[in-house]
């Protein structure tokens, strides 16, 4: 886990810092630094946000994230990730909040100084959950939709690859149309190999010529 959680994490620093975001991290190689010395790191970078990034077991499914229960930034961070990993086709179990007996549960959003939240990515300990990000590209996937949520939370813009426009289907011919169906159907040619007859540069005449050939 620890392995698949930093390659997340520093595929988030790596989107952000393109797009001119200063970013701390409490680890850019393996290390065994409890939650009190990362507090105690973030709380000294001073920070607008922070994000835990880790990955879930329990053989549950799905992403999650948890949040201060006094909602504010923490709670708008936790839905702008939420819904970049469900944009990337990772399913949810939510955005949530954990209370213990000094307020927030987990230390990490509890003792924090900024607004912070931990991202549970997938559940190693299920199968299917776990080939979601079983890759290296998968797992950069997931760091890049934490980086989005930073961003939108911040009000920052970032470039979204356009849409190609479609491309139109050039109508045929009606003439050649039927010469294509009386060439597939007589000589029982597959509709493969007609598509590699049409793309050849005089493709419509040839076929044209052999329906008029045939009876």
């Amino acid at each position: 886990e620890k392995d698949v959680n930093l390659q997340m994490a520093l595929a988030c620093r790596d989107f952000l810092t393109a797009y001119g975001v200063d970013v701390r991290m409490s680890r850019t190689k393996d290390e065994n630094d409890t939650v009190s010395q990362e507090v105690r790191e973030c709380n000294a970078y001073d920070p607008d946000l922070a994000i835990d990034v880790h990955n879930n077991s329990g053989g549950g499914d799905g992403f999650e994230v948890f949040h201060t229960i006094y909602g504010g930034t923490g709670k708008v961070l936790a839905q702008n990730i939420e819904k970049q990993v469900k944009a990337i086709g990772q399913n949810s179990r939510g955005v949530k909040t954990r209370k213990g007996s000094r307020g927030d549960y987990y230390a990490f959003i509890r003792d924090t100084v900024c607004p912070a939240v931990i991202c549970e990515g997938v559940f190693v300990d299920t199968k299917a959950d776990a080939a979601q990000a079983d890759t290296l590209a998968e797992q950069q996937a997931f760091g890049v939709a934490y980086a989005k949520g930073i961003m939108d939370t911040l009000g920052l813009a970032y470039d979204e690859p356009e849409e190609k426009p479609e491309e139109e289907v050039p109508e045929t011919d009606p003439e050649v149309q039927a010469a294509i169906t009386k060439v597939q159907q007589k000589a029982g040619l597959a509709a493969e190999t007609m598509q590699y007859l049409l793309a050849y540069k005089y493709g419509a005449e040839l076929v044209t010529k052999l329906a008029a050939a045939m009876k």
